[in-house]
Protein backbone atom coordinates (compact mmCIF):
# COMPACT_ATOMS: atom_id res chain seq x y z
CA UNK A 1 0.00 0.00 0.00
CA UNK A 2 1.35 3.59 -0.75
CA UNK A 3 2.31 5.70 1.99
CA UNK A 4 0.17 8.22 1.43
CA UNK A 5 -2.64 6.37 1.14
CA UNK A 6 -1.91 4.80 4.83
CA UNK A 7 -1.19 8.03 6.68
CA UNK A 8 -4.99 9.25 5.21
CA UNK A 9 -6.58 5.88 6.35
CA UNK A 10 -4.78 5.54 9.89
CA UNK A 11 -5.64 9.71 10.08
CA UNK A 12 -9.42 9.18 9.17
CA UNK A 13 -9.57 6.12 12.11
CA UNK A 14 -8.51 8.62 14.52
CA UNK A 15 -10.63 10.86 13.55
CA UNK A 16 -13.84 9.03 13.64
CA UNK A 17 -13.44 6.10 16.06
CA UNK A 18 -10.99 7.53 18.71
CA UNK A 19 -12.48 9.53 22.02
CA UNK A 20 -11.65 12.76 21.96
CA UNK A 21 -8.28 14.35 21.18
CA UNK A 22 -4.80 12.17 21.10
CA UNK A 23 -4.12 12.65 24.87
CA UNK A 24 -0.70 13.84 26.10
CA UNK A 25 2.29 11.34 25.99
CA UNK A 26 -0.04 9.16 23.73
CA UNK A 27 1.75 6.73 20.81
CA UNK A 28 -0.44 6.15 17.64
CA UNK A 29 0.81 2.37 16.27
CA UNK A 30 -0.77 0.82 13.15
CA UNK A 31 -0.29 -2.73 11.36
CA UNK A 32 -1.74 -4.02 8.49
CA UNK A 33 -1.42 -7.26 6.28
CA UNK A 34 -3.16 -8.42 3.32
CA UNK A 35 -4.26 -12.02 1.95
CA UNK A 36 -5.88 -13.05 -1.25
CA UNK A 37 -6.68 -9.20 -1.60
CA UNK A 38 -8.11 -8.53 1.95
CA UNK A 39 -6.64 -5.85 4.06
CA UNK A 40 -6.80 -6.01 7.59
CA UNK A 41 -5.85 -2.91 9.82
CA UNK A 42 -5.70 -2.30 13.66
CA UNK A 43 -4.90 1.20 14.82
CA UNK A 44 -4.37 1.79 18.25
CA UNK A 45 -3.88 5.10 20.59
CA UNK A 46 -1.38 4.07 23.25
CA UNK A 47 -1.49 5.81 26.62
CA UNK A 48 0.57 4.46 29.27
CA UNK A 49 -0.32 0.51 28.94
CA UNK A 50 -3.92 1.55 27.77
CA UNK A 51 -4.68 1.04 23.80
CA UNK A 52 -8.01 1.73 22.12
CA UNK A 53 -8.21 2.16 18.55
CA UNK A 54 -10.01 0.60 15.42
CA UNK A 55 -10.18 -3.17 14.08
CA UNK A 56 -11.36 -2.68 10.26
CA UNK A 57 -11.29 -5.37 7.91
CA UNK A 58 -13.93 -5.68 4.46
CA UNK A 59 -15.50 -3.00 4.99
CA UNK A 60 -16.46 -3.62 8.50
CA UNK A 61 -14.50 -1.69 11.43
CA UNK A 62 -14.80 -2.87 14.87
CA UNK A 63 -13.55 -0.39 18.20
CA UNK A 64 -10.55 -2.17 20.01
CA UNK A 65 -10.32 -1.64 23.69
CA UNK A 66 -7.25 -3.20 25.82
CA UNK A 67 -3.73 -3.05 26.79
CA UNK A 68 -0.67 -3.12 25.12
CA UNK A 69 1.86 -3.75 28.20
CA UNK A 70 5.47 -4.54 26.91
CA UNK A 71 5.33 -6.61 23.56
CA UNK A 72 1.98 -7.96 24.96
CA UNK A 73 -1.72 -6.84 23.54
CA UNK A 74 -4.20 -8.25 25.01
CA UNK A 75 -8.15 -6.55 23.80
CA UNK A 76 -11.61 -6.83 22.46
CA UNK A 77 -13.12 -5.74 19.81
CA UNK A 78 -16.78 -4.22 19.74
CA UNK A 79 -20.29 -4.28 18.57
CA UNK A 80 -20.17 -0.23 17.27
CA UNK A 81 -23.33 -0.03 18.28
CA UNK A 82 -24.26 -1.80 21.72
CA UNK A 83 -20.55 -2.52 22.89
CA UNK A 84 -20.81 -5.98 23.37
CA UNK A 85 -17.47 -7.45 23.61
CA UNK A 86 -17.15 -9.83 19.58
CA UNK A 87 -13.53 -11.20 19.32
CA UNK A 88 -10.63 -11.71 21.69
CA UNK A 89 -7.63 -10.01 20.60
CA UNK A 90 -4.12 -11.23 21.54
CA UNK A 91 -0.59 -10.26 20.20
CA UNK A 92 2.66 -9.92 20.44
CA UNK A 93 5.45 -7.21 19.07
CA UNK A 94 8.58 -8.94 16.90
CA UNK A 95 10.12 -6.32 15.47
CA UNK A 96 7.62 -4.20 12.71
CA UNK A 97 5.74 -7.63 13.04
CA UNK A 98 2.23 -7.72 15.49
CA UNK A 99 1.61 -11.70 15.82
CA UNK A 100 -2.37 -11.61 16.48
CA UNK A 101 -4.93 -14.48 17.18
CA UNK A 102 -8.02 -13.51 16.90
CA UNK A 103 -11.10 -15.90 18.68
CA UNK A 104 -15.00 -15.43 19.49
CA UNK A 105 -16.73 -15.38 22.61
CA UNK A 106 -16.98 -19.45 21.81
CA UNK A 107 -13.20 -19.83 21.36
CA UNK A 108 -13.10 -20.29 17.38
CA UNK A 109 -10.31 -18.03 15.39
CA UNK A 110 -6.99 -18.37 14.25
CA UNK A 111 -3.81 -16.34 13.81
CA UNK A 112 -2.26 -13.80 11.63
CA UNK A 113 0.97 -11.65 11.36
CA UNK A 114 0.39 -7.80 10.53
CA UNK A 115 3.22 -5.39 9.58
CA UNK A 116 3.85 -2.11 11.03
CA UNK A 117 2.12 0.54 8.88
CA UNK A 118 5.37 2.55 7.03
CA UNK A 119 8.10 -0.39 7.58
CA UNK A 120 9.96 -2.29 5.46
CA UNK A 121 8.29 -5.10 3.59
CA UNK A 122 8.51 -8.52 4.77
CA UNK A 123 10.75 -10.41 2.45
CA UNK A 124 9.04 -12.08 -0.62
CA UNK A 125 9.88 -15.11 -1.70
CA UNK A 126 12.35 -15.12 -4.66
CA UNK A 127 10.50 -14.93 -7.88
CA UNK A 128 10.77 -17.53 -10.66
CA UNK A 129 10.20 -17.31 -14.42
CA UNK A 130 7.00 -18.18 -15.94
CA UNK A 131 6.93 -21.57 -18.07
CA UNK A 132 8.35 -23.43 -14.99
CA UNK A 133 5.17 -25.11 -14.25
CA UNK A 134 2.11 -27.08 -15.13
CA UNK A 135 -1.81 -26.69 -15.13
CA UNK A 136 -2.95 -29.90 -12.96
CA UNK A 137 -6.34 -30.77 -15.09
CA UNK A 138 -7.79 -31.81 -11.54
CA UNK A 139 -7.86 -28.12 -9.81
CA UNK A 140 -9.70 -26.59 -13.16
CA UNK A 141 -12.96 -25.43 -12.30
CA UNK A 142 -14.74 -22.76 -10.36
CA UNK A 143 -14.65 -23.02 -6.47
CA UNK A 144 -16.19 -21.49 -3.84
CA UNK A 145 -15.42 -21.12 -0.40
CA UNK A 146 -17.12 -19.57 2.49
CA UNK A 147 -16.04 -18.33 6.35
CA UNK A 148 -18.33 -16.94 9.44
CA UNK A 149 -17.44 -15.98 12.71
CA UNK A 150 -20.46 -15.94 15.45
CA UNK A 151 -20.53 -14.04 18.55
CA UNK A 152 -23.30 -14.81 20.79
CA UNK A 153 -24.57 -13.15 24.16
CA UNK A 154 -27.36 -12.08 26.31
CA UNK A 155 -29.86 -9.09 26.23
CA UNK A 156 -29.98 -9.60 22.08
CA UNK A 157 -26.33 -9.59 21.71
CA UNK A 158 -25.09 -11.14 18.51
CA UNK A 159 -22.93 -10.21 15.23
CA UNK A 160 -21.76 -12.60 12.79
CA UNK A 161 -19.82 -11.69 9.59
CA UNK A 162 -19.57 -13.84 6.22
CA UNK A 163 -17.11 -13.92 3.72
CA UNK A 164 -17.60 -16.03 0.12
CA UNK A 165 -15.16 -16.30 -2.12
CA UNK A 166 -15.19 -17.70 -5.81
CA UNK A 167 -11.75 -18.91 -6.89
CA UNK A 168 -11.79 -19.72 -11.04
CA UNK A 169 -8.66 -22.00 -12.01
CA UNK A 170 -8.59 -22.05 -16.01
CA UNK A 171 -7.82 -25.00 -18.04
CA UNK A 172 -6.04 -22.00 -20.33
CA UNK A 173 -3.65 -20.64 -17.07
CA UNK A 174 -5.66 -18.47 -16.88
CA UNK A 175 -7.32 -17.36 -12.55
CA UNK A 176 -9.27 -15.20 -10.93
CA UNK A 177 -10.65 -15.08 -7.69
CA UNK A 178 -13.76 -12.52 -6.38
CA UNK A 179 -14.89 -11.68 -2.69
CA UNK A 180 -18.26 -11.01 -0.88
CA UNK A 181 -18.53 -9.76 2.76
CA UNK A 182 -21.10 -9.18 5.39
CA UNK A 183 -21.97 -8.96 9.06
CA UNK A 184 -23.99 -7.11 11.36
CA UNK A 185 -25.76 -7.13 15.19
CA UNK A 186 -28.82 -6.61 16.71
CA UNK A 187 -28.59 -2.99 15.91
CA UNK A 188 -26.12 -2.68 13.02
CA UNK A 189 -25.10 -4.42 9.80
CA UNK A 190 -22.87 -4.07 6.66
CA UNK A 191 -23.14 -5.65 3.12
CA UNK A 192 -20.39 -5.16 0.23
CA UNK A 193 -20.58 -6.48 -3.25
CA UNK A 194 -18.49 -8.74 -5.22
CA UNK A 195 -15.12 -7.82 -5.34
CA UNK A 196 -12.13 -8.67 -7.61
CA UNK A 197 -9.18 -9.59 -5.76
CA UNK A 198 -7.07 -11.19 -7.98
CA UNK A 199 -6.96 -11.72 -11.72
CA UNK A 200 -3.98 -13.14 -13.84
CA UNK A 201 -2.40 -17.02 -14.40
CA UNK A 202 -1.86 -19.88 -12.23
CA UNK A 203 0.37 -23.13 -12.60
CA UNK A 204 1.36 -25.79 -10.15
CA UNK A 205 4.58 -26.79 -9.33
CA UNK A 206 4.42 -30.09 -7.38
CA UNK A 207 2.37 -29.43 -4.27
CA UNK A 208 2.71 -25.27 -4.88
CA UNK A 209 0.25 -23.10 -6.25
CA UNK A 210 2.59 -20.46 -7.96
CA UNK A 211 0.73 -16.94 -9.63
CA UNK A 212 1.92 -14.01 -11.69
CA UNK A 213 -0.77 -11.32 -11.41
CA UNK A 214 -1.81 -9.32 -14.67
CA UNK A 215 1.47 -7.02 -15.45
CA UNK A 216 3.42 -9.16 -13.97
CA UNK A 217 6.32 -11.71 -16.21
CA UNK A 218 7.21 -13.81 -13.44
CA UNK A 219 5.48 -16.24 -10.73
CA UNK A 220 5.14 -16.34 -7.22
CA UNK A 221 4.56 -19.01 -4.94
CA UNK A 222 1.06 -18.42 -3.17
CA UNK A 223 0.20 -21.56 -1.24
CA UNK A 224 0.71 -25.40 -0.57
CA UNK A 225 -2.39 -26.73 -3.12
CA UNK A 226 -3.86 -30.64 -3.65
CA UNK A 227 -7.61 -32.46 -4.30
CA UNK A 228 -9.22 -34.30 -1.65
CA UNK A 229 -11.85 -35.88 -2.64
CA UNK A 230 -14.34 -33.91 -4.28
CA UNK A 231 -12.53 -30.90 -2.26
CA UNK A 232 -9.59 -28.43 -3.00
CA UNK A 233 -7.35 -27.64 -0.29
CA UNK A 234 -5.25 -24.94 -0.41
CA UNK A 235 -3.05 -23.77 3.03
CA UNK A 236 -1.54 -20.08 2.70
CA UNK A 237 -0.22 -18.55 5.19
CA UNK A 238 -0.52 -20.80 8.07
CA UNK A 239 -4.23 -21.29 6.92
CA UNK A 240 -5.97 -24.26 5.38
CA UNK A 241 -8.94 -23.21 3.07
CA UNK A 242 -11.09 -26.01 1.65
CA UNK A 243 -13.09 -25.55 -1.55
CA UNK A 244 -15.93 -26.68 -3.13
CA UNK A 245 -17.32 -26.84 -6.91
Amino acid sequence: MHRRHAIACIAALIATFLAGPVRANARILAWETQVNGIRTLLTLQVTGAQAEGMLQEAGVSLPVRGTLQGQRLLAGAHDPAGGQRLLQLEGRLQGDDLVLTVRTEAGQGGTVTLRRVGAAPAPMPAPHPAGAGQIEPSFVGRWHHESQINSGGGAGGFAAFSTQRTLELGADGRARQWVRSAGGGSTWSHGGGQTLEFSGRWQVRGAELWVAADGQTVFQRAALIRRAGDYLVIDMDGERRIWRR
